[in-house]
């Protein structure tokens, strides 16, 4: 498995993937985590989740638990050596996604960060019809606090989109979102503007 990273530790929720490459950890926050997220922002419990990068699916058996209806993205699918991969996924890119994602929760972890500057807003785009975006990834801050860019994975299957807590924040909001940085949870949290109306 890969060795733990500052970023890494950020997160209280691990699970096992076997990729062909070897075996990884996948760092995250749990969906009841997320949850009591939806509930603080929103008042109401999340009915639904929508997993933007969801590896083998382990999110959303946890979302499953808790009575949500649930979907999941990925780019690949991973082997189901440990686990099985859960059946409501589809193997597609965020920006090739043809459904409305009419979901409580869209939560992304790490997955905006593969994305690129030109992009995001397709990206974005498609999120405005969702309740809430969670996204977890790296940041600048990360990396300062971590005492530079080292720690971060050597050999990332794509480049990574490092931008600062207030660039991720502008964007957000630059696509119509209301948007912050949560230090207590370590994640953004983006409300479409007139889905708040």
């Amino acid at each position: 498995m890969n060795q733990d990273h500052y970023y890494d530790k950020k997160y209280s929720f691990t699970y096992p993937v076997f990729k062909w490459s070897g075996f990884w950890k996948f760092y995250t926050l749990p969906v009841k985590t997320l949850a009591d997220i939806y509930e603080k922002e929103t008042g109401e419990k999340p009915t639904s989740f929508f997993d933007c990068g969801c590896a083998t699916g382990e999110l959303l058996k946890q979302a499953e638990e808790m009575k949500m209806r649930v979907q999941g993205i990925d780019i690949q699918k991973y082997p189901s050596l440990l686990r099985k991969t859960h059946p409501n996924i589809e193997i597609v890119s965020i920006l090739d996604y043809q459904k409305p994602i009419n979901y409580d929760i869209v939560f992304c972890n790490g997955t905006l960060t593969y994305l690129n500057e030109s992009n995001i807003g397709q990206a974005l785009e498609k999120f405005k019809t969702a309740k809430m975006v969670i996204a977890i990834h790296n940041t600048t801050e990360d990396d300062e606090k971590a005492g530079g860019p080292e720690y971060r994975d050597p050999q990332p299957n794509k480049p990574r989109l490092i931008k600062s807590q207030k660039w991720w924040v502008n964007r957000f909001q630059q696509a119509g979102f209301n948007a912050k940085y949560d230090p207590k949870t370590d994640c953004f949290i983006a409300q479409y503007r007139q889905r708040e109306n």
